[in-house]
């Protein structure tokens, strides 16, 4: 009958849906539970804020290779990348290539290296070497997963996973999807927001340095010498 909503095959959800980065901050770990109506696999996958800036918060970022000219390191070669995600780490209840054909796989962009970076820009002709170094870096700093993680079945409805996020993750909104496979299809799928944001003094100061660059600048100054100065005279009364 026209209008009648059709029952999810997977349903799932994060134990919180908000991480707030403090001054005391150093990462975070969150569970996902998700229950099937039948029997299959299943994927999750979270991927960070792309929106505009480079760094740490994804959107438009610029790689460069530095290249050695006469004994002095410059800045070489470079590719740019948009709609790349800050962070990146997907699960999965059975091995990636074991469950769905690498056309799924592609569509989906499932895994660390089927995730398109688009380049808009570039002075050298091999991208994909520069994707791979964004890729390493992005690993090493614990933003993009080294690894598929694993998704835990109880029985054959209930499953759970956790993810874990490191010190260095940028704030913004997140996508995490969950997939059901069968007979290496996805079936269903479910999607929600993640926030993260900074809380308490680290955010005030956060807002603050971005709103009032010239003042945080100079005031950041001042207190380094101030602390100088503190040191010295206590090396002197010694």
């Amino acid at each position: 009958m026209p209008g009648t909503a059709r029952a999810k095959d997977i349903v799932a959800d994060l134990v919180m849906h908000r991480i707030e980065i403090t001054s005391g901050f150093s990462g975070a770990e969150l569970t996902l539970f998700g229950a099937v109506n039948e029997k299959g696999d299943a994927v999750a996958v979270v991927r960070g804020p792309t929106a505009p800036g480079g760094g740490l918060i994804g959107g438009t970022v610029e790689v460069r290779q530095k290249t050695r000219t006469l004994g002095i390191w410059m800045t070489g070669a470079h590719v740019r990348f948009e709609n790349v995600p800050g962070f990146y780490a997907i699960a999965a209840s059975r091995p990636l290539e074991e469950i769905l054909t690498f056309d799924m796989l592609d569509r989906y962009q499932l895994g660390i290296n089927e995730r398109k970076l688009p380049a808009v820009s570039a002075s050298s002709p091999n991208i994909s070497y520069y994707a791979g170094a964004l890729r390493r870096i992005r690993q090493n700093l614990g933003l993009y997963a080294a690894k598929v993680g694993h998704i835990s079945f109880i029985g054959d409805r209930l499953c759970r996973t956790s993810f874990t996020f490191p010190s260095a993750v940028p704030t913004g909104i997140y996508n995490v999807d969950v997939y059901l496979v069968r007979d290496g299809k996805i079936v269903d799928a479910q999607s929600f927001p993640l926030l993260v944001n900074r809380a308490g003094f680290s955010a005030d100061i956060y807002n603050f340095a971005h709103r009032n660059g010239a003042a945080y600048g100079v005031i950041a100054v001042l207190t380094a010498l101030l602390f100088g100065w503190i040191a010295h005279l206590a090396f002197r009364r010694r």
